[in-house]
């Protein structure tokens, strides 16, 4: 009969809850959370959308588009709408939890020439909120809203978007006490009648939260490691 010494049975319990967070690390990293992210499905979801249906909740005039596209046929397209803040977009809602680190990123286009040293500008933005799903995502806010500009803000900042180039654009931002869902926001700030924005090939990515299922099996792997232990010194 093979006996297992009491150091293999530790390696053995380790390597099993090593291996299964490994798993579940690796399996959500890279994982892009979004909905029809290049928006070549042109897939919609309703504005307010309470119950996280997957897709585009487009507001104020925001549409799909094939004049501009950083890849495929497709973008997302915000009109000026005549300037004066008319601020036309879309946003897709996760749930979320506390201390999960959120990045949305993606690219940003416009035609035209921005007016310098004013308020035109893209935003790519993450906000979160108590509501929990599956039936009240979105509802009172949670902690300040995250945001990276992309343009020409009043003051400067942010990145810069010349005419006609596709600029990348991230933020990152981590869930605060107290939140259970994420909007995931691109927005169109535009105080002049020339400030339209294209969005496309988006990306958002969250850092995982081990499920209970495999925090449990750690543990009992733990546990029949010490039960092995206990026993093997009984022997």
């Amino acid at each position: 009969m093979k006996i297992i010494h009491k150091n293999q049975l530790k390696t053995a319990a380790a390597m099993a809850c090593v291996g299964l967070l490994t798993l579940t690390v690796q399996s959500g990293k890279a994982q892009n959370l979004l909905t029809d992210p290049g928006f070549e499905g042109q897939i919609t979801a309703p504005n307010p959308n309470p119950t996280g249906v997957p897709g585009w909740a487009n507001f104020n005039g925001a549409q799909f588009s094939q004049t501009y596209a950083h890849s495929g046929s497709w973008s997302l397209y915000t009109p000026d709408s005549g300037g004066g803040y008319s601020v036309p977009g879309s946003y897709q809602v996760f749930a979320a939890t506390a201390g999960q680190t959120f990045t949305l990123s993606g690219w940003v286009y416009t035609p035209n020439a921005l007016v310098a040293n004013d308020n035109d500008f893209a935003i790519l933005q993450l906000s979160f909120f108590a509501g929990s799903p599956p039936n009240n995502y979105g509802g009172t806010g949670v902690g300040p809203a995250y945001g990276v500009n992309v343009g020409d803000p009043n003051g400067g900042g942010g990145v810069a978007l010349p005419q006609g180039v596709w600029t990348f654009a991230s933020v990152t931002a981590i869930a605060p006490a107290g939140a259970n869902s994420m909007g995931a926001y691109v927005l169109d700030i535009n105080a002049d009648p020339n400030a339209d924005f294209y969005f496309d090939d988006l990306t958002l990515t969250a850092s995982p939260v081990p499920e209970p299922a495999t925090l449990s099996l750690c543990a009992l792997g733990g546990l029949a490691g010490f039960a092995g232990l206990r026993l093997r010194r009984k022997a």
